[in-house]
């Protein structure tokens, strides 16, 4: 049997609580990637989810759990948590601004597959 059909229930619980941490919600549906690189917290506590994420999800294929040097580990664990679980992600460069300095970012966009 399949982990996507034997953990189902599970697999939904792993990608709300990656919601929760980068607070995806209805109203919000974005994330910046420099918050994500700034926020060791944040990272900590995607991180604390790879055992459950390992145990119900068939990530063996994911660069991040195998052998490949991935520059962002959990910026990759989301990506194909979020892919796995029938949402898309888009990116896209941004220009933001702080303390009146301009700088590009890159914003990630959640979106809900929908099937016809």
């Amino acid at each position: 049997m399949k982990k996507s059909d034997k953990f189902t229930n599970n697999q939904f619980d792993i990608l709300n609580k990656i919601f929760d941490i980068l607070d995806i919600n209805d109203n919000n549906n974005t994330f910046f990637l420099s918050d994500l690189d700034n926020n060791i917290k944040l990272q900590n506590n995607i991180l604390e989810l790879e055992n459950d994420i390992k145990t119900y999800f068939a990530c063996s294929t994911w660069a991040s759990f195998s052998n490949y040097n991935v520059k962002r580990k959990v910026l990759s664990i989301i990506r194909n948590l979020i892919k796995n679980m029938d949402y898309c992600v888009i990116s896209k460069r941004k220009f933001r601004k702080k303390d009146n300095i301009s700088y590009r970012d890159t914003i990630y966009y959640i979106i809900k597959n929908n099937h016809i």
